[in-house]
C-alpha cells in the first residue's frame, strides 16, 4: 500500500509521540515500543523511496529538456 508524503509523515510524528509518551511513562523500552520503531523504520524507507522516485523523475525531465 503506497501512502501519500503527507500521511506518512503524519503517521510518524503520531508514532514517535505515542512511543516518547511511553518511555516517559515505563521508563524502558518494551516489546510494543520494539514494534512502533520497526513501523517507524518502515516509514522512513518509504518516505526516502518517494524522495529517490521524486529525484529520479526530475533529473529525467530535465535530461529531456536538455536533448
Amino acid at each position: 500500500m503506497v501512502h501519500n508524503e503527507q500521511s506518512l509523515i503524519a503517521r510518524k510524528m503520531i508514532l514517535e509521540s505515542k512511543w516518547n509518551q511511553k518511555f516517559l511513562e515505563q521508563g524502558e523500552e518494551t516489546l510494543d515500543m520494539m514494534q512502533m520503531e520497526l513501523e517507524l523504520k518502515e516509514i522512513k524507507r518509504q518516505l526516502r523511496e518517494q524522495a529517490v522516485f521524486k529525484v529520479r523523475e526530475e533529473l529525467e525531465e530535465d535530461l529531456d529538456i536538455a536533448s
